[in-house]
């Protein structure tokens, strides 16, 4: 369905003074507003506004020459200046033409400024401009009733109405998916992050209790490295006692005098070349010391 735009000129023209019985410049159409139309079929829009300016100021009360300015400002795409305009031209006093061409192109600037802004994604803001455009386009039928640009229009932006308010709703569910998405992500992201601190925990468990374990050994290997030394301490003080008793054993046995037949029988050993025991200590003890008087 395509938007369709007034390109209703007005001539503004004023009615001849009932006194009036002679030429007067009034009854002429307005230069100025003549001079805006020729300039609007060239599409000249800037020129054209200055020229419905000059004539708005000539004819302060002509609502078509609010009309014509509505019809410039919207050619050059200055929609709210557009839309005071058409409002001044739909004022009750104005013919009912005027006032229906002017709602008109008030519901045609509306629309258009949906349009943009439906580009834009901003499909709420859209949807209450095509609710203003239909509001206008109601206006101009119930003045016009047989306007059917209106109706076709009208028809335009309740259909537009309702695209923008389902786009609305989609752009509505994506979000709340997106949310979901984004709930369900951060969740994901939380729940790592406590994996990855329970993982820590329990690294951190782990390398302690090998910490404790370390040091149960280190202090078992201490303890039986104290124990061996004990133990070898305790071997050597024994076998230094060993040593002591014999050392005293056969000091003591070096101090008892041999017999005078112990000593005749290592004597004759000796002269035999007989090696023994007996011979070995009493050799032992007798080294060190004179022999004994003979008392026999």
């Amino acid at each position: 369905m395509r938007l369709i735009a007034s390109c209703l000129f007005c001539a503004a023209t004023l009615a001849l003074p009932a006194s009036a019985s002679a030429w007067s410049p009034l009854r002429s159409e307005n230069s100025n507003v003549k001079k805006g139309n020729g300039l609007m079929v060239q599409e000249q829009y800037e020129p054209a506004l200055q020229a419905y300016d000059e004539a708005a100021r000539e004819l302060p009360d002509a609502r078509g020459v609010q009309l014509n300015r509505g019809l410039a400002l919207l050619g050059q795409d200055l929609s709210e200046q557009a839309k005071e305009a058409f409002l001044a031209a739909a004022d009750p006093s104005a013919s009912p033409a005027t006032r229906g061409d002017a709602y008109y192109n008030l519901g045609v600037a509306y629309a258009r400024e949906g349009d943009v802004i439906s580009q834009q994604e901003e499909y709420e803001q859209a949807s209450a401009h095509f609710r203003e455009a239909a509001d206008a386009f109601k206006r101009a039928l119930r003045v016009q009733p047989g306007n059917r640009n209106a109706a076709w229009n009208l028809e335009y932006a309740m259909k537009r109405i309702r695209e923008e308010e389902e786009k609305r709703e989609e752009e509505q569910e994506q979000e709340q998916e997106q949310s979901q998405d984004q709930e369900q992500d951060q969740q994901q992201d939380q729940q790592q992050d406590q994996d990855q601190d329970q993982d820590q925990e329990q690294q951190q468990d782990q390398e302690q209790e090998q910490e404790q374990e370390q040091s149960q050994d280190q202090e078992q290997d201490q303890q039986q490295d104290q124990d061996q030394e004990q133990s070898q301490d305790q071997d050597q003080q024994q076998d230094r006692e060993q040593e002591q008793e014999q050392e005293n054993e056969s000091e003591s046995e070096s101090e008892q005098p041999m017999d005078p037949g112990e000593v005749q029988r290592f004597l004759d050993a000796l002269e035999q070349n007989e090696e023994n025991l007996p011979l070995q200590r009493a050799r032992r003890r007798s080294a060190g010391r004179p022999p004994p008087d003979k008392d026999w």
